[in-house]
């Protein structure tokens, strides 16, 4: 099946509707590109514009470049132009930025781009955020257009042209446009590369080779993390290599594969040739090269190595970053359909095979480029930002199939009786087949809408005033100049202009947090008027690592509490919000602390969504929310000693020495009910053991195996036989993940939840494969009967062995029985998985 839209002369109309997404998209990239009035509160764009400014002066020998941070640093470096000796010298070029993580060529484009500005007027280094910002957002412009091509070329014009649609409006494209920073470039030429693959694909000239050389080359400039990229053009020469002798592995030869190694070779060679001429300096300066990498690497392999990933200590592996694009990235519906397209493009690469190609190589990027990312315990958004054109990519394939699907569906209701299939034709499909093709639109305007709302939404952002400006200008007008402030910004950005205060900054993650600490706290706080935050992340990360900051985790709790004399007198925020309906974060809950009461304008809201907690990339720069608390009661700086040096840390606690349970874990696997409780002896299912287990087991079999069916259909049998293993395998995963994730305690409801999600698999291969499914058991019905027999013959015959041997071996005969018996006993009584050791957990 195509998902295309069958509308007549859908060339010219394509390229009607295109130019006016990519106007959209551009103006939303645009809006507040001067979101921060100049104070660059995202670090790494502050660098690269520093960095940028600081060569400029030393390739023009500017007076004073000698203070340049990395000419101090690397005192050999030769002011000018430089002559070729001097540029191939690493350690003399002034052209070797020293710093590799987020590439090279983007400080190289800001001195070219400056060099030609300051012809005609003088710009300064931060100045440059004009420029930066624009070509950023112009590179995402650019991934909007490239994706509705690839789109096309992959699964048609209509796919392509609402895959380019929704991630014109998706909001993590347009918040990653607002900073200067590799990600646009790395997906624009990340989908270049995946267009110039295609052409080449189809065409398999030694030009497009080429083409797909200086491509990835230069994706590879900004940043080296899409070196995953490399599995699927592998993929694409195999297909080509594949094509060359007729689809046929076995004719595969030396003879044969020489012509495709060597376009292979070619781009390889191009794109080793474009980073170099991008990068210069990652061969010149090799050393500094790899260690700059290495270290990026070490960082996101192991959250705390430095303050800024403390954060992610703990965090859960694939649903974080599932959730954080889901919700912040992309908006609930969006992001929902995004992620559920991943298998239902695995199930149609398998399945229907019309577009084979085009699903194995956009998978062959996204599953194993996911699975590295999640790798690491570091799990900055920005990490994903390279696979969600890929995601919207499929997520609008599977939108525009699911609507062909409908229209197709419902001819068949709309089709005389006399020429029905009435095969298929059961009662309970007429009214879906009437509303299927309303549906369908339905689903996809919503997707469309929402996402267009929650863009729109985004864009208060950057109308309003950014939280941290906002709360200078208020501190500057109410707060009397000289007064002292405890500024608790270790290691995050700052609140600008405060240098008429006597400010101290908090240093919270200097350790050890020992009492001394705490002592000059204390003394900073007896004496300071307010203590300001510029974002959650100090007690957002210190509430992760309660074992390395046990004083400053209380401290926190208690300032929050409001037991240290400080309240909440300001809070700024800057949600995102249109008619009405806010969507906002929730920081306070995570890190155990009570969340603060809303301030205007949240509180004209009608509808306030909290989303929970939000990745530091998703609000950490562009809309943190400010606090700012006031010292009300004037503690001492006894009292406040007093209370410092007492931790109190509740929420997180020490995972405890040995085996047994603490006291709160007793009272939560105590809550779940006693065994009477659990187990009720006069049911009929203890008055007939042996029918209830034979009932539900055949209840589970049938849950599953429309399913076993279906994964198993190679096999003659079509996998009848193993339909029961699928389901009690099935049924308890589902019940497992639900409680081990602590979304619901272990009970009847966990498991009746897992045979349904069997089930609802099941009834999905029902409803597309019903008439398969019937024709089976028509023809094999004998087959069937065999199979069941066989079942219910062993299943009795082990129900004999076992009442005519019913010892309990107990101990002096092995004490087999006995110990399974309290292992199930645990099971049967744990309210959370895993379950409590029966011997040993107290």
């Amino acid at each position: 099946m195509t998902p295309r839209l069958h509308l007549p002369g859908r060339l010219s109309w394509a390229f009607l509707v295109l130019p006016l997404i990519l106007l959209v998209a551009l103006g939303l990239r645009l809006h507040g590109v001067n979101w921060d009035d100049g104070n660059l509160f995202h670090p790494d764009e502050r660098d690269i514009y520093m960095r940028a400014g600081c060569m400029y002066d030393v390739l023009t020998e500017k007076a004073g470049y000698g203070r340049c941070g990395y000419v101090q640093q690397y005192p050999e470096t030769v002011g000018g132009l430089p002559s070729p000796g001097v540029f191939l010298d690493a350690e003399r070029s002034p052209l070797n930025p020293h710093w590799f993580p987020l590439g090279s060529i983007l400080i190289y484009v800001m001195v070219l781009i400056r060099s030609a500005i300051e012809l005609f007027t003088d710009i300064s280094a931060l100045d440059m955020r004009y420029v930066g910002r624009p070509l950023s957002a112009l590179a995402d412009v650019g991934s909007v257009f490239l994706l509705f091509l690839v789109g096309r070329r992959m699964y048609g014009q209509g796919v392509g042209l609402l895959a380019a649609g929704l991630a014109a409006l998706a909001v993590i494209h347009v918040q990653n446009s607002h900073f200067y920073r590799p990600e646009t470039f790395s997906v624009l030429l990340t989908l270049a590369s995946f267009w110039a693959m295609l052409r080449m694909v189809e065409r398999r000239r030694l030009r497009d080779s080429a083409l797909l050389g200086l491509f990835v080359g230069l994706a590879l400039a900004p940043k080296v993390n899409i070196l995953p990229l490399l599995l699927p053009l592998t993929l694409a020469y195999l297909y080509i290599l594949l094509d060359s002798v007729g689809g046929r592995w076995k004719r595969i030869t030396p003879r044969a594969a020489i012509p495709v190694v060597g376009h292979a070779a070619l781009a390889g060679a191009i794109s080793v040739g474009v980073l170099i001429l991008s990068a210069p300096y990652a061969l010149l300066d090799y050393n500094a090269f790899f260690d700059g990498i290495g270290s990026q690497v070490d960082m996101a392999r192991e959250a705390g190595t430095l303050p800024f990933t403390i954060q992610y200590i703990d965090t859960p592996a694939f649903t974080y970053q599932i959730r954080q694009v889901a919700l912040w990235g992309l908006g609930l519906p969006l992001g929902t359909v995004a992620w559920l397209a991943v298998p239902f493009t695995v199930v149609l690469a398998v399945t229907q095979r019309r577009h084979l190609r085009a699903d194995i190589l956009v998978l062959a990027w996204v599953i194993p480029t996911f699975l590295f990312l999640e790798s690491f315990e570091v799990r900055f958004q920005r990490y994903m930002f390279p696979l969600t054109p890929f995601l919207i990519l499929m997520g609008a394939r599977m939108l525009l199939w699911t609507v062909e699907f409908a229209r197709r569906f419902s001819y068949i209701r709309s089709r005389p009786p006399a020429v029905r299939n009435t095969k298929i034709d059961i009662p309970v499909m007429g009214w879906l087949r009437s509303q299927s093709t309303k549906a369908a639109w339905l689903l996809l305007a919503l997707v469309v809408a929402s996402t267009a709302f929650y863009a729109l939404a985004f864009q208060r952002v950057y109308a309003n005033s950014h939280p941290a400006v906002a709360a200078s200008r208020w501190i500057n007008q109410n707060v009397a100049y000289g007064s002292k402030i405890v500024s608790d910004n270790h290691w995050d950005e700052f609140i600008p202009n405060l240098y008429s205060y006597d400010v101290w900054q908090f240093p919270v993650y200097n350790q050890p947090d020992n009492r001394e600490k705490m002592d000059e706290l204390a003394k900073r706080l007896s004496k300071a008027e307010y203590v300001v935050f510029y974002s959650n992340r100090p007690y957002s990360s210190v509430a992760r690592a309660p074992d390395r900051y046990p004083l400053s985790n209380s401290y926190y709790r208690k300032l929050f509490e409001g037991e240290l004399g400080y309240l909440l007198d300001r809070r700024f925020t800057s949600h995102p919000r249109l008619l009405g309906i806010s969507f906002q974060d929730n920081p306070f809950k995570r890190a155990g602390l009570p969340s603060p009461e809303p301030t205007a304008p949240d509180q004209d809201s009608l509808l306030k969504l909290d989303l929970g907690y939000a990745d530091d990339n998703v609000v950490g720069y562009d809309h943190p929310q400010v606090l700012i608390f006031h010292n009300q009661y004037k503690m001492s700086e006894g009292e406040l000693r007093l209370e410092l040096s007492r931790p109190r840390v509740e929420g997180f606690r020490r995972p405890p020495v040995g085996l047994l349970m603490t006291a709160d874990e007793t009272a939560v696997q105590q809550g779940g009910g006693t065994w009477s409780s659990i187990i009720i002896r006069e049911s009929w299912t203890n008055a007939l053991p042996v029918l209830a287990w034979l009932l539900v087991v055949e209840l589970i079999y049938l849950a599953a195996l429309p399913l076993s069916m279906f994964l198993f259909r190679p096999l003659p049998d079509r996998g009848i036989v193993l339909a029961r293993i699928v389901g009690l395998l099935g049924a308890s995963y589902v019940a497992w993940l639900l409680v081990s994730l602590g979304w619901l305690e272990l009970s009847r409801t966990a498991i009746y939840l897992g045979i349904l999600a069997l089930a609802s698999l099941s009834g999905l291969v029902l409803f597309f494969r019903w008439r398969v499914i019937r024709g089976f058991f028509a023809q094999h019905w004998r087959l069937v009967l065999t199979g069941e027999f066989i079942f219910l013959a062993a299943f009795l015959a082990f129900v004999a062995v076992r009442a005519a041997n019913p010892d309990l071996w107990h101990p002096y005969r092995g004490g087999e029985k006995p110990m399974e018996l309290a292992y199930l006993n645990a099971v049967v009584r744990s309210t959370s998985l895993p379950p409590f050791d029966p011997w040993y957990a107290g």
